[in-house]
Formats: C-alpha cells, structure tokens, sequence
C-alpha cells in the first residue's frame, strides 16, 4: 500500500512538473509578460482573493507597475491597463464576444442573461427585456421611485425628530429594491416599512457577495449550501438563509405567472413568462435566475453609488451648496420632485451623479471576455512593442483602473463635479471612460433605471434635507476589498448620519 501512494505521489508531481513547464514555455500566451507563479497556477490569484480576501485587484496594480500595460495573470488570462483598449475588448454587437463558464459558475445564475455564454444566447435572453429599459420605459417608473423617495425621507424626518443614527446605505439598499421588485415582478417588497430597512436581506447580499471568490475556486461549496434544507440553512446561516428564501419567493411567482394564476400587470416577469415566448424561455429555473439577477442587480450597485454621492455630498459644504442653489432653479420647494428628464438637464447635478458612480466603481472585479475567433493585437507604446493575443483567450480589464485614471481624470480620488463641466465645454466625451455598467453589446440592461434612481435621490435629499456623517465615516465608504463590489477593510459599506436640519 505504502508503494502504491508512492507510485501516486509521484506520478502527481510529474504530471505537476510538466504541465508547469508546459505553461511557461510551450503555453499560447508563454511570450506574454509576467510573474512566472501566475503563469504555472491560479493558487497565485486564489491567495490574494481567498486568503488574503479581495486583495487581488491591488497585486494587479502591482503587477502594471512592474511589467507595464499587458500582463499575463493567470495561466489562461491576460489583463491590460490601458482605458483607450476597453471598447476593444468589451465590444460591440459586430465583433463577438462571449463570457467565460467558470468566471461565471460562481453566480449560480446559469439561465439569466448576466450568465449567458456565447453572444447568441445573450442576444436572445435580453431582447425579451430590453423594452421594459429604455428612457420612456423608464419614465413610467418615475411615479413609483417618488413614492419610495417619500417614505426614505419620513424615515429621515422622524430620526430627525428623535435625534436618531440612521444607516442612510441601508435605506438606499431598501429603496433600490423596493423598486426593482415592484418593477419586475409587480408587487412591493416593504423594505422601506422596516425601521431597519430589513437589513437582513441587505446582509444576504453582502454574504452572496463575499463568498463569491470561494465559489470561483470552490464551486463546490455554494452546490452544497444551495442543497440544505431551508431550516438547516437558516440555523447555519440567516443572511443566506434570507436570500435563499428570497430567491425561492421569485421562484414561487414564476410558477404563479406561468400558470396565469398572477396578474402582475405591466411587469417585467410576467412579459418573460408569456405563451408567446419560445418553449426553451420558459423554464422555471431559467426564470428564476433571470428574475434573482434582477434583483441583485437592481439594488446593490445604485445604493452604493448613492451612498458614495451623498457621503461627499454632506462631507464638502462648497459642492452641497452650489448643488442645492442649481436644484432650486427646478425644485422651488424642498418637497419638490422633478421629472427625471429635467434633472439630467442640469449640469451640475450630472457632474454629481457622474462622480457618485465614478467613485463607487460598480462591478470591482475583472470581467474577462473570449474573442472566440478573432486575435486581438495590442501595442504597448512603452516598449515599442506589438501582442496578438489567440483567439479563445481570456482578456479583461478592470473598472477602477479606468476610473481612477490620473491621464483622463486629475486627482483622481477627488470628488470633483466640476470636472465633468469642463469635459463639457471643450466638447471632450469623459462618459466614454465611465464604465461602471461595462461597454459594448453587453452593456448593463438597467443603466436608465439606475440613473433615475440617482437624479431623483440626490436631488431629493440634497435640496430637502442637511446631513451630519458620523465620525469615521470615510473608512466605511472606502475601498479596500474587492468581493465583486467595493468594501471598505471590514465589514460592509456604511453611511450612519444623522439629519440636522430638514428643509420645506
């Protein structure tokens, strides 16, 4: 027995050794630069994201430092750092693109249209939806963000009554998905009711998103968590118990919608459960996941950006100022709540909105894209010379890099409207480099939601309310772990304030 797991181990280790060598001299991206131990295995990656947890972001800024714009960072990934090569690698409808099925498991969203492989079958699942997020869709929402918007600001009004912290993140993360739930599976989900604004399905999403790089490198572990009884989940862990419960709530109005036993009238889900739709759209899980990704997506990006956009609001007293003095041109009283078209006229609340997202991020991880037959050539104008990455390879950039480009944006990590303006006036497109809902054919589906989601709630709570940020306010809202989505060095994004004055 003892020679047989001799036999074993060594012959593991030849097989190790010789696909390390194959890796570093025989691999198609071999002539590639970068550090040797990323070349060989993705344990480089799984250290900085699992053990170190959502470090791998800054080794990647690192890594550019060193071996300069193109670097080989996985064994079957090239990453580049350059924001004039972003169109080139998420591109548009006439030069196909397609996801990767691993980077993608991680979700354990198979049938949406997020998780969609292959540009095809992409195209097919969000033509379905694509109508109900245009601008004059959009626009019929108006009514039910306003209505959110009041019960956010009572909320507001009686803290302010009682002197009371209120965690101003959660309330955004309630008002998002209050929104998209009524949205897109017609019924609303009373967040905003809670004193807490329910946070313990806030907190399901923050558990989805910081295991997402154990789910990467150990698929294993969400099969078993999504395989345990509701009970048994809920005494191991009550956020994902939460989630779960959530995710199953979207799957029981499916089977509802399917049936003809929910009215449901003008939502997005009943439109996707439609006889209409071919037989292969209209499986339940495939709805489920479809649904669950809305909802995901619908509320953690925009409350964060919100959170950012109103913690330099109400922590910068010269640009909450200007802002409310251009709001009342449009808001002649505090409770005033302009259409979204009027607010996106406004220049400085646009350069607002703009820097909220900017510094936010959105998605912080890399999102790596397949051109499956066209090679791509990058020039690195550094060393003068010229890369043709193989068709099939992995090839991603990173949103905060983009972002936070010094070349494009001065002084990157300051909050700085103004910047937008000048862009402006010298007929320079800066919204080319923002690229918090990506580019290209798979550009995010509900950027015009989110963005009425902003114009309305910064408006709103700037021309109406004055904000204290607790002490220490800038450490939670700092970006130091990445887990999909920015998070400050423990715990979750958070904005405690208290309201010092309301306005009417």
């Amino acid at each position: 027995m003892a020679g047989l797991a001799a036999y074993v181990f060594l012959g593991g280790f030849i097989w190790l050794a010789c696909r390390s060598i194959y890796r570093l001299y025989f691999h198609p991206l071999s002539g590639f630069p970068g550090p040797k131990l990323a070349a060989i295995t993705s344990g480089y990656e799984c250290y900085f994201n699992v053990v170190k947890k959502g470090f791998f972001i800054w080794e990647l800024q690192r890594l550019h430092e060193v071996y300069g714009p193109i670097v080989r960072v996985t064994p079957r990934e090239i990453h580049i750092k350059d924001s004039e090569y972003y169109d080139e690698i998420y591109a548009g409808s006439t030069r196909k693109r397609e996801k990767d099925a691993i980077a993608v498991r991680q979700f354990d969203l198979d049938g949406s249209a997020f998780s969609a492989i292959t540009s095809e079958v992409h195209r097919e699942r969000r033509a379905a939806m694509s109508p109900f997020f245009s601008k004059s869709a959009i626009s019929q929402v108006e009514a039910d963000i306003k209505n959110r918007l009041d019960q956010l600001h009572s909320h507001l009004e009686k803290a302010q009554k009682s002197n009371r912290v209120v965690l101003l993140d959660a309330g955004f993360s309630a008002l998002t998905s209050d929104v998209i739930n009524k949205y897109a599976f017609g019924f609303h989900s009373g967040n905003l009711e809670h004193d807490d604004f329910n946070e313990t399905l806030r907190d399901g999403f923050v558990a989805l998103f910081k295991s997402a790089h154990h789910a990467y490198f150990f698929p294993i572990i969400p099969a078993i968590i999504g395989s345990l009884p509701f009970n048994w989940l809920k005494a191991l862990n009550p956020f994902a118990h939460a989630l779960a419960m959530q995710k199953d709530g979207i799957r029981q109005r499916v089977k509802k919608f399917l049936t003809g036993h929910s009215s449901g009238n003008g939502c997005i889900m009943k439109k996707l459960c439609s006889p209409s739709m071919p037989a292969h759209m209209l499986d339940v899980e495939r709805l489920t996941d479809e649904g669950f990704a809305m909802a995901i997506a619908g509320t953690e990006t925009t409350a964060r950006s919100l959170s950012i956009g109103a913690f330099h609001l109400y922590t910068d007293d010269r640009v909450r100022a200007k802002l409310r003095e251009e709001l009342k041109s449009v808001m002649p009283t505090a409770d005033s709540c302009p259409p979204w078209k009027q607010l996106e006229q406004l220049p400085y609340l646009s350069g607002v909105v703009y820097e909220s997202m900017r510094l936010s991020t959105g998605i912080a991880s890399r999102s790596p894209r397949i051109a499956p037959t066209e090679a791509l050539v990058y020039k690195d104008t550094q060393r003068d010379k010229e890369y043709i990455i193989p068709p099939g390879t992995l090839v991603s950039e990173t949103n905060f890099f983009v972002l936070n480009d010094p070349l494009i944006f001065p002084n990157p990590e300051v909050f700085e409207p103004e910047r937008w303006l000048r862009a402006s006036a010298k007929g320079e497109r800066l919204d080319r480099y923002l690229v918090n809902f990506s580019r290209g054919s798979r550009i995010c589906l509900g950027m015009n939601l989110a963005y009425a989601e902003l114009y309305m709630a910064l408006a709103t709570l700037v021309r109406r309310f004055d904000l204290e940020c607790q002490e220490d306010a800038a450490k939670h809202v700092m970006f130091v772990r990445d887990f999909g989505t920015p998070y400050p060095d423990e715990g979750n994004l958070s904005l405690p304030v208290k309201v010092t004055a309301s306005y009417e």
